[in-house]
């Protein structure tokens, strides 16, 4: 068994917990967000119907992993801080639906070789643009130069995504997706592609631009 396989459980993803994570949120977790929290996802057309894909948001919630697997409807694994792994329950649980273990101070060889093997088996991947949940809403945090860095080296088209008021679900959670961008090697001028895009789509002021974008390399996250 490989390093990535006994560190990251690659195993899990495959055709059947797919089918599990699909039927999950479309029978039970896409009925309370669509219900409870009034969820309303705009600009579906634009989410590939075959292939993997990255799906790069900003990041408001604890809800927003879930509530993007079921706007997207395709099979996804989501990049979490290590941290959320420290305790058994939540680390079971998040594994079950596709999390990927990452330490965003120093990620590390093995994890990016494990994000490419489950590009490769299939399934599109999520992370958050701006590492962290953004408490100052109507202007996004700071990019980091990971999402870029993971399209291009794994060559798959980023989906971006703007999500608002998934935190307050008083006013309801809504979802939008925007055009394709395809991944280059200039991954700082990538990086603000996606965040015009995220920008766009949920109204909000751009951070102060700085060179280069937040991160010392291109694989922090």
């Amino acid at each position: 068994m490989s390093k990535d396989l006994k560190e990251h459980n690659l195993n899990r993803f495959n055709p059947t917990r797919a089918f599990i994570q699909m039927a999950t949120a479309r029978l039970m977790v896409g009925p309370f967000h669509y219900i409870h929290n009034r969820l309303k996802v705009t600009g579906r057309e634009n989410v590939p119907k075959k292939g993997p894909f990255l799906v790069v948001s900003n990041h408001l919630s604890y809800y927003d992993p879930p509530i993007v697997v079921i706007s997207v409807d395709r099979p996804m694994g989501f990049i979490a801080k290590k941290e959320l792994f420290t305790k058994a329950w939540l680390r079971n649980l998040i594994n079950f639906f596709g999390a990927i273990q990452i330490d965003r101070e120093k990620p590390s060889l093995s994890t990016m070789r494990a994000i490419k093997k489950v590009f490769q088996a299939g399934w599109s991947v999520g992370i958050f643009i701006e590492g962290t949940r953004n408490k100052t809403p109507g202007t996004l945090g700071e990019p980091h130069l990971g999402p870029a860095y993971l399209a291009w080296t794994n060559r798959v088209p980023i989906l971006p995504a703007g999500l608002l008021d998934t935190a307050d679900t008083k006013k309801g959670a809504k979802v939008r997706f925007g055009k394709m961008i395809q991944p280059s090697a200039d991954i700082e001028k990538t990086t603000w592609e996606i965040m015009a895009s995220i920008g766009e789509l949920t109204g909000w002021a751009l951070p102060e631009r700085k060179r280069p974008a937040k991160g010392a390399s291109a694989i922090e996250l």
